[in-house]
C-alpha cells in the first residue's frame, strides 16, 4: 500500500469497537451498539456484557443486521477500489438461532421419528459446533433430554441386533451429540429418576466394543450420577463397574502404543453445562474427561464396602496401578487413583491385589511427596494399610528395594502435616527390627528421626535449607 492508500480517511462509525477494524457483518445488539458480527459473538462467549455500555448481554440475546451500515460500507470500498479498499462481501446469514429453532420444534413435534431421519443428528451436531450459545439453545429447548431416550432406545436395539451398522451408527452420533451439548447439572438427578431405563442401557454401551461411545457413556454416567441419590451410587451394577474398568485397561493400552501420557492432562467437564464442547470435537480431549470421569465414580461408590469387593474382584487394583504407572503423574489422575487405592486398601483382598502387583509399592513410593498434600496423604495411607495388615517379609523386603524406607525418613525430615509425619513414624517404628537386616538401610537415621519431636526435626530442616 502506497503513501495515498495511507492516508485514506475511514469513517468512524465503519469501525467495530472490538476489532478497531472495518467491519464485515455489522450487527446492532439491544443495547443499541453495532459491532462486527464475529468481534461481538467472541466477547460475548467470554464476557456476558456490551462492550461499550456495559449493559447485561446473554450469549444468546438478538443480533439484528444493520443491512444500511453494511451497504454504506460496501458503496464506500467501492468508491476507493482504486486506492486499493477491498469490497467486501454481502456476509451469508448465520445458520445459529433460526435453524436451532426449526430443529427444536421438529424434534417436539415428531419426536424419536425426528431423531431417526438420516441427517437430523448431523444437522444438530454441524449446530452444536458452531459455538456455546447454540448448544445453551439445545439445552434450553430439551434436546439432551430427548437424545438420552433416542440412546436407550438405540442401545437396546443394538444389543439385540448386534451388527447393524445403521443402528451403530445412530448410536455413535446420539452419544456424540450429547456429549456436545451436555447435560444440566440441575436436571441429572431428575433425568435419571424419571428413567430407571437409563442405566441398564449405558451398561449395555459400556460393555460394547466402540472405545469413543464408551468415553462418552462415562462421562454422561458420572454427570447423570454427580448428584443424585446416595442409593443409586451405592448400588450401582457390577456391569457398570466391569465396563469403567474395561475402558480404563484400554485407555493403559491405548497410552502404550500410541502416547505415554494420554491421561497426563486430563481436563475436568464444564461445571455449569458438562463437556463444553471445542471447535471440533478433539477424541483425545473426550478421553481425559471420560479418565478423570470414571476414576472419579470409582472414588465415590468405593465408600461402600459391597462396591469395594465389586472393584477388587474385577481386577480394578492392577488396573489402576497401570494407568498411574503409564502416566507422567498428573496432579488430578494421581490424587484420584491413590484416592481409590486407598479404601481398596482396606480391605484384606485388595490389599493382596496390590500386592500382587510388582509396581504397586513402587509407584506409591514414587508419588510420595511429589505431587500434592492430597496425594501424600493418600500415598501414605496405602504404604501404612498393607505394611501393618500384610507386614510380611516380602512387603518389608519391597520397601527397601524401592527406597520406601528412605522415603518415609524424608517425611520426617521436611516441613509437611503432622499426621502425615506420625504415619510415617508408626510404618518405620513396626518394621526397624527387620530392616536392621538390609545393608541399604541408614538404622542409625531412623532411629534419630523416631527418638526426635518434631519440633526438632522441623529445626533442624530450617536450618538445613536456610531458613
Amino acid at each position: 500500500m502506497d503513501h495515498e492508500e495511507e492516508e485514506i480517511e475511514i469513517p468512524n462509525y465503519f469501525i467495530c469497537p472490538i476489532s478497531l477494524e472495518i467491519m464485515k457483518d455489522p450487527v446492532t445488539t439491544v443495547s443499541g451498539i453495532t459491532y462486527d458480527r464475529q468481534s461481538i459473538v467472541q466477547w460475548l462467549e467470554k464476557v456476558p456484557s456490551c462492550p461499550v455500555t456495559k449493559q447485561p448481554l446473554p450469549l444468546d440475546s438478538d443480533l439484528t443486521p444493520n443491512h444500511m451500515l453494511r451497504r454504506l460500507i460496501q458503496h464506500w470500498c467501492v468508491e476507493n477500489a482504486t486506492r486499493g479498499v477491498v469490497r467486501i462481501p454481502t456476509p451469508r446469514a448465520p445458520p445459529g438461532k433460526p435453524n436451532i429453532i426449526e430443529e427444536i420444534k421438529n424434534l417436539k413435534k415428531f419426536g424419536q421419528e425426528a431423531l431417526g431421519k438420516e441427517d437430523t443428528l448431523k444437522k444438530l451436531e454441524v449446530l452444536a459446533m458452531e459455538g456455546e450459545r447454540n448448544r445453551r439453545l439445545m439445552c434450553e429447548g430439551g434436546v439432551h433430554k430427548s437424545l438420552i431416550l433416542f440412546i436407550v432406545k438405540y442401545a437396546r436395539e443394538e444389543e439385540e441386533e448386534e451388527g447393524q451398522h445403521r443402528i451403530k451408527g445412530k448410536l455413535d452420533e446420539s452419544l456424540r451429540l450429547l456429549h456436545l451439548i451436555g447435560v444440566p447439572l440441575n436436571e441429572a438427578r431428575t433425568i435419571l429418576i424419571e428413567n430407571e431405563r437409563i442405566l441398564e442401557s449405558l451398561t449395555m454401551v459400556l460393555n460394547q466394543k466402540d472405545f469413543m461411545n464408551k468415553a462418552y457413556t462415562i462421562v454422561l454416567l458420572r454427570n447423570l450420577t454427580e448428584n443424585t441419590s446416595s442409593h443409586i451410587v451405592e448400588r450401582l451394577s457390577a456391569e457398570i463397574f466391569k465396563g469403567i474398568i474395561g475402558f480404563l485397561k484400554d485407555v493403559v493400552s491405548r497410552s502404550n502404543r500410541v502416547n505415554p501420557s494420554v491421561c497426563a492432562t486430563v481436563q475436568p467437564s464444564n461445571s455449569r453445562v458438562r463437556n463444553k464442547a471445542p471447535s471440533k470435537l478433539d477424541h483425545s480431549v473426550v478421553i481425559k474427561q471420560a479418565v478423570t470421569a470414571a476414576l472419579m465414580i470409582l472414588l465415590e461408590t468405593s465408600s461402600w464396602s459391597r462396591n469395594r469387593t465389586i472393584l477388587v474382584d474385577l481386577g480394578a487394583v492392577s488396573k489402576l496401578i497401570e494407568l498411574e504407572i503409564s502416566s507422567t503423574g498428573e496432579k488430578r489422575t494421581t490424587e484420584l487413583v491413590l484416592g481409590i487405592l486407598s479404601r481398596l486398601c482396606c480391605c484384606a483382598n485388595g490389599r493382596a491385589e496390590f500386592l500382587g502387583h510388582r509396581g504397586g509399592i513402587a509407584i506409591v513410593t514414587q508419588r510420595l511427596l511429589r505431587v500434592s498434600a492430597a496425594a501424600d496423604d493418600r500415598a501414605i495411607s496405602i504404604l501404612s494399610s498393607v505394611s501393618k495388615y500384610s507386614p510380611g517379609s516380602e512387603v518389608v523386603e519391597e520397601m527397601a528395594s524401592v527406597s520406601t524406607v528412605k522415603k518415609l525418613c524424608a517425611v520426617l525430615s521436611i516441613d509437611c502435616s503432622l499426621s502425615l509425619k506420625e504415619k510415617a513414624k508408626e510404618i518405620l517404628r513396626d518394621h526397624i527390627d527387620e530392616w536392621k537386616k538390609f545393608p541399604c538401610i541408614d538404622v542409625a537415621l531412623i532411629s534419630k528421626l523416631l527418638s526426635s519431636s518434631p519440633k526438632d526435626l522441623l529445626t533442624e530442616y530450617y536450618s538445613r535449607v536456610g531458613v
